[in-house]
């Protein structure tokens, strides 16, 4: 099937408009990037918590900000998708990101170093940190030991929760004894949620979080941005293995000017970049790339078969034959990725991914007609002012 027939478009004298073009959309994209201070990283690169959760009932941004403001985490990001009753909740680094020490004291007499059992009020506001085969250090003074809870039982009457404990306390505790227990925030928001609030919790079994050290997101980064510059070295090797170096120059040349459209497309639109973001990028740069071999395969089979012609007519030549494929291609890839974006929630990765995807798609195909192609028929000019 062929959408284009015996299409003769000058392709190549209009380079000057397509580097134009392209220059203007690196240039926006850099400066945005200026003002946010570089990429919007994700927390998979500079680390955080993210948490996904479904509602029992309909629950509104400022309810959830209230709950978790409560806690001291009022400046997490909220994403609400009313169609599911679902949110998606997230907060960068912070120093106490990693472990938080919580104090609860102890109610009445906890008895002697060999007692396995005390009292704690059932409302405590950490409470709900609390959950058996927890392991908490009871503290008096400067006296501690660690444990581990094997038993919860409420007392309705008393108010009290006793705790069962696996070991006896080997020290007399006083009035002034409390149990420490250590809780991620990713822990704490997660029992927040499913403790919920007025009218509202989070279902049980649906709340997932991914909690990611600033190391770690540090070390995503190095390994994302390695990631790519190797498969451009490696591509440029290649290219220049199987066709020529000026053909992979200009591969090269597309593959970064892709990469950086779509990156300035995220930081205009202050979108975040995470791991799903690289792993696009990556798709870009090999979608674009196929994109260019195709052309490229014909311009040297043309280079062949059309000796004496005039080098910019066998580009153009070389484009034309190419671009019914081209175009269905890329109209076929397109209906995929705009069907994924439009039926993924804004909050979702997928649903960044499908949007580089886009981007990538519509700026690989136009980067092969008028990036690559003209990159290389400005080198083989040069090449042949030079021999001249």
């Amino acid at each position: 099937m062929q959408l284009l027939r015996d299409t003769k478009f000058d392709f190549i004298n209009k380079y000057r408009s397509g580097f134009t073009f392209s220059a203007i959309l690196i240039l926006i994209g850099i400066v945005f990037l200026t003002i946010h201070g570089g990429p919007n990283f994700g927390i998979d690169f500079r680390g955080g918590v993210k948490i996904e959760a479904i509602f029992s009932k309909s629950i509104t941004e400022t309810e959830l900000k209230s709950k978790l403001s409560e806690l001291g985490y009022g400046d997490a990001k909220i994403q609400i998708d009313p169609n599911e009753n679902k949110a998606f909740i997230s907060m960068g680094y912070r120093p106490e990101f990693q472990k938080q020490s919580f104090n609860i004291p102890i109610q009445g007499d906890p008895g002697d170093a060999t007692a396995t059992k005390l009292k704690v009020s059932s409302t405590d506001p950490q409470i709900h940190l609390l959950s058996v085969n927890d392991t908490v250090e009871l503290i008096d003074g400067n006296e501690r030991r660690v444990n581990e809870i094997i038993a919860l039982q409420p007392i309705a009457d008393e108010g009290m929760i006793e705790i069962t404990f696996a070991n006896a306390f080997e020290m007399d505790l006083s009035e002034n004894a409390t149990i420490q227990i250590q809780a991620s925030i990713g822990r704490i928001l997660t029992d927040a949620l499913l403790e919920g609030g007025e009218g509202w919790t989070a279902i049980s079994d649906s709340v997932n979080v991914t909690e990611v050290g600033p190391s770690v997101g540090k070390d995503l980064k190095w390994s994302a941005l390695w990631s790519v510059l190797a498969s451009i070295a490696i591509l440029l090797v290649y290219i220049s293995w199987r066709f020529e170096f000026r053909f992979a120059i200009g591969a090269i040349a597309a593959l970064v000017h892709d990469v950086l459209i779509t990156l300035g497309l995220f930081a205009v639109l202050t979108k975040e970049i995470n791991l799903p973001t690289v792993a696009a990028f990556l798709t870009i740069i090999g979608y674009s790339l196929n994109d260019t071999i195709v052309v490229f395969d014909r311009i040297r089979e043309n280079g062949i078969s059309l000796r004496g012609t005039e080098y910019i007519d066998v580009v153009n030549r070389s484009i034309n034959q190419s671009l019914s494929r081209t175009v269905i291609t890329s109209i076929t890839t397109l209906f995929v990725v705009i069907v994924i974006f439009v039926l993924s929630s804004a909050g979702e990765e997928i649903n960044t991914f499908a949007l580089a995807l886009i981007v990538g798609v519509l700026i690989g195909t136009y980067s092969s007609i008028f990036i690559a192609s003209p990159i290389l028929y400005l080198w083989q000019r040069r090449e042949h002012n030079q021999e001249a």
